[in-house]
């Protein structure tokens, strides 16, 4: 096995969830079929590691029990059928159908636009195909969801009419609105599995003067989300990204609609919380777009303490431990980077670069899982120097270290 191969495998930590797990929850809520189409083997990693709300809130997930006979006869007419019959089997008719990919179904090339077409003849209820094949990790397939959900109901044009000329210098809506209305994209269980979380940002957002327009991804008793979010999103003065996930959606509203958007977790702390909303306000007849972290860190600059994992919420504590300690280095770990970093930031993409990567951390805060990539003795250095504080995140370890 050459080096580059051997840089590749994971031997110490598992891999991040993959993409399938990504689009089904970051469609979880809004009242949808999401078909995953596979052999039904490994169907229980999404509900039993992935899913959090799935004995708490309910939404339908169909898996499709791919057959080797039917995927090498190519015998697609069965998976439509299945389909009917579980709309047809429920008392409420899903608002879409989501069809996602698995590895089998991609190899044989299975044509999901056609099946799409189909369904929406046979159904009357809009489908379309969610890009995934279990060969990425979950921010892309989050991603690939948000993107595609927004590109079927808010392709056509412009639902609030001239959304570009309704603003004024700072961003309000001349219909008297007071406060800048809000997306919040992305907000996933990935990055924040607890519902004090949501509810604490719906919080803070309120007290900084601002309104939730939309919540594409995560909601609460208190502030539930559903499928009139979708096309409320168009509506907004400008988006919040709260992680990875929601990058593709809030390009798609900026292109759009010229809504422009922030990418940070206002969570992070206070200190930080204000320079976001300070990016929020900032003039939107320049149609900004800010990185509300990247403008603090250094990162390459100091290899002291290091923040590990998803970019925006993990980039988002750096900088708010560089606000208020003076320097932090982000490392990512997750696919989706564009926007999301620098060119000086370390995108490890394998468990040796992954320990490559700390070598030369006093501090490390990352899913405590991720110390086995950097165990004492293994990979050449000695970890015996090194301070770990342990974050917790879904898509790495799951539920191991939540009680903590």
């Amino acid at each position: 096995m050459n080096d580059k191969i051997k840089k590749q495998v994971f031997t110490h930590i598992p891999v991040y969830s993959g993409d399938v797990s990504g689009a089904a929850s970051a469609l979880y809520e809004f009242g949808g079929l999401t078909v995953i189409h596979d052999p039904s083997g490994c169907n229980s990693t999404y509900n039993t590691f992935d899913e959090l709300r799935w004995n708490k809130l309910e939404s339908a997930i169909y898996i499709s029990g791919l057959k080797e006979s039917d995927a090498i006869s190519g015998n697609d007419e069965r998976l439509i059928e299945d389909i009917v019959s579980a709309i047809d089997g429920r008392s409420r008719r899903p608002k879409f159908i989501a069809l996602c990919n698995s590895p089998v179904p991609d190899i044989i090339g299975t044509d999901f636009a056609a099946i799409c077409r189909l369904l929406e003849k046979k159904t009357g209820i809009p489908a379309f195909y969610v890009r995934t094949n279990a060969m990425h990790d979950y921010t892309s397939g989050g991603a690939n969801a948000f993107l595609t959900l927004a590109e079927k109901f808010l392709g056509g044009p412009d639902p609030s009419g001239t959304k570009s000329d309704q603003l004024d210098s700072v961003g309000r809506n001349q219909s008297g609105n007071c406060s800048l209305r809000v997306n919040l994209l992305g907000l996933t269980p990935f990055e924040y599995p607890f519902d004090a979380q949501i509810d604490g940002l719906y919080e803070i957002i309120k007290n900084a003067g601002f309104s939730v327009c939309a919540n594409w991804g995560k909601g609460t008793a208190d502030h539930p989300v559903t499928f009139d979010d979708v096309a409320m999103a168009a509506t907004a003065d400008v988006s919040l990204v709260l992680s990875s996930s929601g990058i593709k959606a809030a390009e798609f509203l900026h292109q759009k609609f010229g809504i422009p958007y922030v990418i940070g977790d206002p969570l992070a702390s206070d200190e930080f919380a204000s320079v976001i909303f300070n990016d929020l306000k900032a003039p939107f007849s320049m149609k900004v777009v800010k990185n509300s972290y990247l403008n603090i860190l250094d990162d390459g600059k100091s290899d002291s303490t290091v923040f590990i994992g998803e970019p925006v919420t993990m980039g988002s504590e750096a900088a708010a431990y560089a606000l208020s300690h003076g320097h932090a280095s982000l490392v990512c770990t997750t696919e989706m980077t564009d926007s999301l970093v620098s060119e000086n930031t370390s995108c490890p993409r394998g468990e040796a670069e992954i320990a490559e990567s700390l070598m030369k951390a006093n501090v490390i805060h990352g899913d405590p899982i991720l110390k086995n990539a950097t165990s004492h003795g293994k990979r050449g250095f000695d970890r015996r120097h090194q301070t770990w504080v342990d974050e917790p995140h879904l898509a790495m370890s799951g539920r191991m270290f939540f009680r903590k």
